[in-house]
């Protein structure tokens, strides 16, 4: 693999993983937890302009009607949120808002970068691509060692401490290194614009967990916005399949 490739492998990992959720810890942070993803809940959204923009995968006519529910449902998902969100503090708010688009802007780049490189005509290895990105996220996790807390050896008995690394060990695998994976696999199978969309699963089983973990159902808003994403990205798989479908049925 060239060094320059290498260089934006390593890159990025650590911007897609340490960057990233950095500025969305921060934003939660500041902004409390409701703001937060009604911004970078538009990532599968602009990402899919951008990307049609470039590429012009599919006719705007007919990307237009997915990409719209899509945004109508996250924000149904957010606004009751929204309303309940303390406004209090404008400063806070400010940085939070700042800390999310942050966060937007490094979902996007990685995104567009990541593809890239995959829909190339020397495209790597994926597994190799997935591991190497591995090892950009490790250096720059070694980077926020002199700033993490130690404190669990003395605060957590050995059972709780087992279980956080054990759940640690789960998340890294299946949460971030697998999930990588699949998504350098989508990247090379499928155009941009529609793997972008395809993102909106994070959402929808985000607010599946969520809801189990708090032991309710959901709202009427949010579960018309979840349905209407869902219905969005299903539209958007119709139309792309009909799209590449044609040229092969004319041939």
């Amino acid at each position: 693999m060239a060094p320059f490739r290498l260089l934006i492998g390593l890159l990025l990992g650590s911007a897609g993983y340490v960057g990233y959720f950095i500025s969305a810890a921060f934003a939660v942070q500041f902004a409390g937890a409701a703001i937060p993803p009604v911004i970078i809940g538009t990532m599968p959204v602009i990402l899919a302009i951008i990307a049609n923009f470039q590429s012009a995968s599919a006719p705007w006519r007919v990307v237009a009607m997915p990409l719209a529910l899509i945004a109508i449902g996250v924000g149904l998902v957010n606004v009751a949120a929204l309303d309940v969100a303390g406004l209090d503090d404008a400063t806070s708010i400010l940085l939070g808002v700042t800390a999310s688009s942050a966060a937007l802007a490094i979902w996007i780049v990685y995104g567009l970068v990541n593809a890239t490189v995959m829909r190339s005509p020397d495209a790597p290895d994926g597994l190799k691509w997935t591991g190497l990105q591995g090892i950009g996220a490790a250096m720059g996790s070694l980077l926020l060692l002199p700033l993490a807390s130690f404190d669990l050896a003395h605060t957590a008995s050995s059972a709780e401490a087992l279980r956080f690394f054990a759940w640690a060990l789960v998340m890294g695998l299946a949460g971030s290194w697998l999930a990588t994976w699949c998504w350098v696999i989508a990247s090379r199978r499928l155009p941009l614009a529609l793997a972008a969309q395809l993102i909106v699963a994070e959402t929808v089983f985000g607010l599946a967990y969520g809801f189990m973990f708090e032991g309710r159902f959901p709202t009427p808003a949010e579960a018309i916005g979840a349905a209407m994403q869902i219905i969005g990205v299903c539209s958007a798989i119709a139309i792309f399949s009909k799209t590449y479908a044609s040229p092969r049925e004319h041939a």
